[in-house]
């Protein structure tokens, strides 16, 4: 196994290796406990080898903090915003009708292509999955809904 001396640990400290050699180096720090103590040791050097900040670490970290947690973030960020902003858009196409009028519009262009019920091939009812709980649940909904808008066309829901 190829040992590297102190002076080469140095310099891949310093980063003044080439690549290839740089990974070479990384590989055999993961084998050799020998070269593995070198480069500690050449690590600890460099390091008293570096400027010293010139405030108090402690001083400088709370500055840092003093800054970041005073900071708010602003309303129109908010999630519930967001939410309340696609909650009333969508409150106001359904009273609007928008839903309805697509959907009558969407039955249009489908009857003007010429497509009836008898044009669909369907599947034996073997090979048919069931509809989906959304779906189910989507015309449960709807169904209780026109109910309720039949009743109040014949001049309200009571008897």
């Amino acid at each position: 196994m190829k040992h590297y001396e102190k002076q080469a640990w140095m310099e891949y400290v310093e980063e003044r290796v080439v690549p290839d050699e740089m990974s070479k180096m990384e590989l055999h720090l993961y084998q050799c406990d020998l070269c593995l103590s070198h480069y500690v040791t050449c690590m600890e050097q460099s390091a008293s080898m570096l400027p010293l900040m010139e405030t108090d670490t402690q001083v400088y970290v709370d500055s840092i903090l003093n800054r970041t947690i005073g900071t708010k973030r602003a309303w129109f960020r908010s999630t519930m915003f967001h939410y309340g902003i696609a909650a009333a858009a969508t409150l106001f196409l359904v009273v609007s009708g928008f839903f309805h009028s697509l959907s009558q519009e969407m039955g249009a262009i489908g009857a003007s292509r010429g497509m009836n019920s008898t044009d669909i091939t369907i599947a034996p009812t073997s090979l048919q999955e069931p509809p989906p709980l959304s779906d189910q649940l989507l015309n449960k909904t709807l169904t209780w809904l026109d109910t309720f808008q039949n009743g109040h066309d014949k001049g309200g829901s009571r008897p």
